[in-house]
């Protein structure tokens, strides 16, 4: 039978191997907060269980302590690849430290309940860290089902073993790990693959994170953060032709902010870029879920409105547009007032209208906006009739 200090110093230094590989992948990667709260995870893992080998003298509690405080750690990290947002990190931690540790005081005297109480907080773990990456609808399912089976097999091994000191007469009445080595030296084997797998897991998650990002970057504006024109081609395509599957309408809006040129020569393009930012926010806010919104070009824009004839688009462009004159943006402290004007067209279903027609169309009633003064907003009709709002 393996000794169990040897299996705590195997699984150690897997630990230190894996903690060296994952701190270069962190400093590689900084965008990617979650790898990093992994890696200090695994090394609270490790000062764990160098308390584990050198008790006694150094009580038992404060090794289980330790390595318990090492899961919620890393559990934090899952908690920020699904929303990198979070806050609270150091305030969180020191309330479960200060809880579990008064438990594991209160323990300290009953090995068997101490290991009973560590390992319900393990599969509680396991279980929250495989919901909370199921929950990214977007990730892929092969990834979540190995991240799953590498943390669904953790938890059955710590599942076992709290049943085992449960009901169990050897383990009920064991006063060291020794004594129980049958179960633990299977608990410290399947460590030393969890940390291996688990670190190839944090590895494979920051690349699909970044290349996420990638594309994301490749699809966007970097102004606006808007669809960029081909992004939106690509959208948009897909869009129409699902219309013409299901025979419901689509049009299209293009947008060009009136006078744009003005703002850059009076102001600067500093104060042209926050004029373009404040309109693309103004379309986020007056943009239905459905809609695709693109910057076009320069002060351009272009909205795709599928299940939306061209008398309804008419109405949502001049609600957009009347909402847009009223506001105001502060330049150099100074408050300007910039306007629209939009051009509508609907596709033409039975034309087979390619998108570039589409935009055309909308580009013309555009012109004619235009030419009548600006600031409004002007549809095309079928033929060579144009409405305006």
């Amino acid at each position: 039978m393996l000794d169990i200090n040897t299996l705590m110093v195997v699984l150690a230094v897997t630990t230190i191997v894996s903690v060296m590989g994952l701190l270069a992948a962190s400093i590689l990667n900084r965008q990617v907060r979650a790898i990093r709260y992994w890696t200090a995870g695994l090394a609270v893992f490790i000062f764990g269980l160098v308390c584990q080998v050198a008790s006694p003298p150094v009580p038992l509690w404060i090794s289980a302590v330790v390595i318990t405080q090492a899961y919620f750690v890393i559990l934090w990290g899952t908690l920020c690849y699904r929303k990198p947002e979070q806050k609270g990190f150091i305030p969180i931690m020191l309330g479960l430290l200060a809880v579990q540790m008064s438990v594991f005081v209160l323990l300290q005297d009953s090995l068997r309940f101490s290991i009973m109480f560590h390992s319900a907080i393990v599969v509680i773990v396991c279980v929250i860290n495989i919901l909370e990456l199921w929950l990214i609808g977007s990730l892929r399912r092969a990834v979540v089902a190995v991240w799953a089976l590498i943390w669904g097999m953790h938890s059955l091994i710590y599942a076992r073993r709290f049943f085992l000191y449960l009901t169990e007469e050897a383990y009920i009445n064991a006063t060291d790990f020794q004594m129980a080595v049958s179960v633990e030296a299977i608990n410290y084997l399947e460590g030393v693959a969890f940390i291996y797998g688990f670190s190839l897991m944090c590895v494979v998650l920051t690349t699909v994170s970044l290349q996420d990002e990638l594309r994301h970057l490749a699809s966007r504006d970097p102004l606006t953060n808007l669809f960029n024109r081909r992004a939106f081609e690509e959208t948009a395509l897909k869009a129409m032709g699902l219309s013409r599957l299901t025979s419901q309408p689509v049009s299209l809006m293009l947008m060009d902010l009136d006078r744009f040129k003005a703002i850059n020569d009076d102001h600067g393009h500093k104060a042209g870029d926050q004029v373009l930012l404040a309109f693309a926010g103004h379309l986020d806010d007056h943009s239905r879920l459905a809609d695709l919104t693109c910057r076009f070009g320069g002060e351009e824009f272009l909205i795709l409105l599928p299940d939306t004839s061209l008398a309804e688009a008419q109405t949502i462009a001049e609600r957009l547009r009347s909402s847009w004159q009223e506001k105001t943006i502060s330049i150099e402290k100074v408050g300007v007032q910039v306007t629209v004007s939009i051009g509508v067209a609907e596709l033409e279903q039975d034309q087979d209208e390619s998108l570039f027609d589409l935009i055309d169309r909308a580009d013309q009633a555009l012109y004619q906006a235009k030419t009548q003064g600006r600031n409004r907003v002007v549809g095309w009709e079928t033929g060579p009739r144009l409405s305006q709002s």
